[in-house]
C-alpha cells in the first residue's frame, strides 16, 4: 500500500481547454509548479466618445459629425504607423454629438499606445493630400491609452484642435470589457492506500486533471505512477466537479481503474484521494487594481559596477558623449511607468560604485542626485538628470550584488498599508552576471509573499542565462527546498523586447 503526502494544485475555472492540466510531477517537487498561469499582459477596452462645442464649418449649414479613431505604438516613433481602427455613426444637426458607436482595442500594459481621434462633418467637403474631395475635417486631438485608463473614472476629454486654431471638446471613457471573471480553484489533495505498480519498487504518483469548457461539468482525475522510461501507469480515476469539492460532498474519492475493475469480481478500489482547504477565487485583471485605486510606487536601481567598462571609452555603456542604453531604458520603461503614479515621483538608487567624494567604499543604494542626496526623482526627466549628475561623480566599481537592492524594495513594500492602495515596482538595468546569484534567489523568494514585482532590464551583450533562471515563468523559484509563492520577476531584453524600449 502506498500513499503520497499533501501537496497543492491550482486550476482556472471557466474557459479552459479540453487538453489536460498538469498539476505537477508530485512524485519529484512540491508546489504548483506547472499549474501556474501567468496573466497576459493586455485587456480588451472599449471607447465611448462624446464631443460638444464642435465649430462650425459654415454657419448657413448644420453640422453632421462622426469620429474616426486610429491607434499607433508611440515607441515606434519617428516610423510612426497608425492601424484604423473603426469610426462612429453619423449624429445629424449637433454639435455636441453622443456617438452610440464603440470603438475597441487592445490594451498592452508596457507598450505606449497613443490614441488619434478625427471628427469630420459629413455635409462639408475638402480635398485630401492626394486631391480627392473628402469630408472636412473639424478637429483633432491624441490621447495616450495609458493616461486614459489611469485617469479618474477612465474619463479624459482633450480640446479638438484645427490649423492652431480650437474647434470643440472631445471627451472619452474607457472600460475593460470581460467575457465573465475568471476564476481559480485552490485545493490540496492526499492519497492513501494506492496500488503498487513496479514488482519490487514503491509508488511514485502524481496525478493530471483535465477538464471541458463547461462549467459545473465534472473533471477528470488521474493517479500514475510515474516511470522514468515515460510509460506512466495508470492507478486509477475518479471525477467530482467544482461545486461538489465546495460544498464538501466529495471529501474523499476511490481511485478506480477500469481494467481492473472489469478483470476482477471482488475489485473495490485502486486507493483514495482526500481533499482539503479548498477555495475559490476571482483573478483580477491588471485594470480592476487600477480602477480600484491601486497606485504603483516605484524604485529605480542602475548598475554601476566595472563591466559597463570605464565611461571615458566609447564601448562603455555608461558613454557620456551620447545617448546610452542605460538613458534608453530608463527613458522608454518610466515614460509608460509614469501614468500610473499620481505623483510622477521614482526612487533613483546606483549599485557598485565608489563615490570618492565621500569615501573609498564601494557603495549600494546610493541616490543617483548626489547632489541632495535624496532619492525622489520628478517624472522620467527628473530621473534622467540625477542619472547624469551620478556619471559626473562616481567610479565604477563592484561586485554586481542585487542582494542590497531587492531588501531595500523589499523593506519598502513591506511598509505599505494593508488595503492594497499601493503596490511596489523594482526596475533594476543591469549589463550582466549577478555575483550573488544564490542570495539573490533567496531574497526573491522571501519578497514573493509582498505587494513587490521586480523588472530586471538586461542592457549590453550578456546572454543573461542566470537571470532568466529568477524570471521562473514555468516553475517556481526554490532555493534550499524554499519555494516562492508566486512569479515576481520579470527580465527585459533590448535585442529580444525592442518593443518594450
Amino acid at each position: 500500500m502506498e500513499n503520497f503526502e499533501l501537496y497543492e494544485t491550482t486550476a482556472g475555472i471557466p474557459g479552459m481547454n479540453s487538453s489536460p492540466l498538469r498539476g505537477g510531477d508530485w512524485a519529484d517537487s512540491p508546489g504548483p509548479a506547472d499549474g501556474i498561469r501567468r496573466q497576459e499582459l493586455c485587456s480588451r477596452v472599449m471607447l465611448t466618445i462624446t464631443a460638444k462645442e464642435l465649430r462650425d464649418l459654415d454657419p448657413d449649414e448644420c453640422i453632421d459629425p462622426y469620429c474616426r479613431v486610429s491607434v499607433c505604438d508611440s515607441s515606434s516613433a519617428p516610423n510612426r504607423q497608425w492601424e484604423f481602427l473603426g469610426q462612429t455613426e453619423v449624429v445629424g444637426n449637433t454639435d455636441c454629438p453622443e456617438w452610440s458607436t464603440k470603438i475597441c482595442l487592445t490594451y498592452f500594459f508596457e507598450e505606449q499606445q497613443r490614441l488619434h481621434f478625427e471628427v469630420f462633418d459629413k455635409n462639408k467637403e475638402g480635398l485630401n493630400p492626394a486631391g480627392r474631395l473628402y469630408p472636412k475635417r473639424i478637429g483633432q486631438c491624441s490621447i495616450l491609452l495609458h493616461e486614459l485608463v489611469s485617469a479618474n473614472m477612465n474619463r479624459l476629454s482633450k480640446n479638438l484642435m484645427e490649423e492652431g486654431e480650437f474647434a470643440g471638446i472631445l471627451t472619452v471613457v474607457a472600460e475593460e470589457l470581460s467575457e465573465g471573471r475568471q476564476e481559480s480553484v485552490y485545493f490540496v489533495v492526499s492519497g492513501h492506500n494506492l496500488d503498487r505498480k513496479d514488482f519490487l519498487g514503491k509508488c511514485d504518483p502524481f496525478l493530471k486533471i483535465s477538464r471541458i469548457n463547461f462549467d459545473n461539468t465534472p473533471f477528470l482525475i488521474e493517479c500514475f505512477d510515474w516511470d522514468q522510461d515515460g510509460n506512466h501507469d495508470l492507478v486509477g480515476a475518479c471525477q467530482t466537479t467544482v461545486n461538489r469539492l465546495l460544498c464538501g460532498l466529495d471529501k474523499e474519492l476511490p481511485l478506480i481503474n477500469e481494467k481492473k475493475l472489469k478483470k476482477h469480481k471482488k475489485y473495490v478500489d485502486s486507493g483514495q484521494v482526500q481533499f482539503h482547504r479548498i477555495h475559490l477565487w476571482n483573478d483580477y485583471t491588471f485594470l480592476d487594481f487600477i480602477r480600484g485605486g491601486t497606485e504603483l510606487d516605484f524604485t529605480v536601481s542602475v548598475d554601476f559596477t566595472k563591466s559597463n567598462l570605464p565611461m571615458q571609452d566609447h564601448s562603455s555603456l555608461h558613454r557620456r558623449d551620447r545617448m546610452n542604453q542605460y538613458e534608453l531604458a530608463i527613458g522608454a520603461i518610466l515614460e509608460i511607468c509614469q501614468h500610473y503614479s499620481r505623483s510622477k515621483l521614482f526612487n533613483a538608487y546606483g549599485f557598485g560604485a565608489r563615490i570618492p567624494s565621500v569615501d573609498d567604499k564601494v557603495h549600494y543604494n546610493f541616490p543617483l542626485n548626489l547632489e541632495t542626496n535624496d532619492p525622489r526623482c520628478k517624472g522620467v526627466d527628473g530621473v534622467l538628470e540625477a542619472y547624469s549628475i551620478a556619471q559626473s561623480k562616481v567610479e565604477l566599481s563592484g561586485p554586481t550584488d542585487f542582494t542590497p537592492t531587492i531588501r531595500l524594495a523589499a523593506r519598502r513594500a513591506a511598509s505599505l498599508p494593508e488595503n492594497g492602495c499601493k503596490y511596489c515596482v523594482l526596475l533594476i538595468i543591469t549589463d550582466g552576471a549577478i555575483t550573488d546569484f544564490e542570495q539573490t534567489k533567496e531574497e526573491i523568494i522571501k519578497a514573493s509573499s509582498l505587494p513587490l514585482s521586480i523588472i530586471v532590464v538586461g542592457v549590453g551583450y550578456d546572454t543573461f542565462d542566470e537571470m532568466k533562471v529568477l524570471d521562473s515563468d514555468n516553475r517556481l523559484l526554490c532555493s534550499h527546498k524554499k519555494y516562492a509563492k508566486r512569479d515576481i520577476v520579470q527580465l527585459l531584453q533590448p535585442e529580444e523586447d525592442c518593443k518594450s524600449f
